[in-house]
């Protein structure tokens, strides 16, 4: 009898606990939804994480400077390369960050990109974006004279006008 008691009281603790358990994930999930919800309390994008960050080895030239971020095997990566290349602003620079992608990929976006931009291709690409914080690709930064993010968005038309 003492063995039924045992079970009992020990099947009961594990049921309290089952339910606490899930008041705390429905509580969890409750914020969860009221954060997504609620405009600008989402985590920051690229975007925002990127603007007033400094890019010393891109400072001194005396003139804006478009700096873009490339990964092989990304589809709007190799839309947006093409533009850029194409795009009448003599001060470009295309980042490359080629990660595992096979040889094909890296040079269908080196082919898209032509010779007209200057191109940093991996380690340094690779580098540059990990210590940026760059997660989302394509990524065009427009950078002042002194090599200061003053804008950042996924696609040239977007950099242009202004908007996300």
């Amino acid at each position: 009898m003492a063995f039924v008691v045992a079970a009992v009281v020990v099947l009961a603790v594990l049921v309290v606990l089952d339910l606490l358990l899930t008041f705390a994930v429905l509580r969890r999930l409750r914020i969860h939804e009221e954060r997504l919800a609620t405009p600008g309390a989402a985590r920051p994008s690229d975007r925002d994480q990127l603007i007033g960050r400094q890019l010393p080895q891109f400072a001194g030239t005396g003139a804006t400077r478009l700096v873009a971020f490339f990964s092989a095997g990304c589809a709007p990566c190799l839309e947006q390369a093409a533009e850029f290349a194409e795009h009448p602003d003599a001060e470009r620079v295309a980042i490359l960050v080629l990660g595992l992608a096979p040889e094909a990929e890296r040079e269908r976006l080196r082919t898209a990109l032509g010779a007209a931009p200057t191109v940093i291709g991996e380690p340094a690409g690779d580098a540059l974006a990990g210590e940026l914080g760059v997660r989302s690709f394509p990524q065009l930064l427009l950078l002042d004279q002194s090599g200061t993010i003053v804008a950042a968005r996924h696609s040239l038309a977007a950099l242009s006008a202004g908007v996300a």
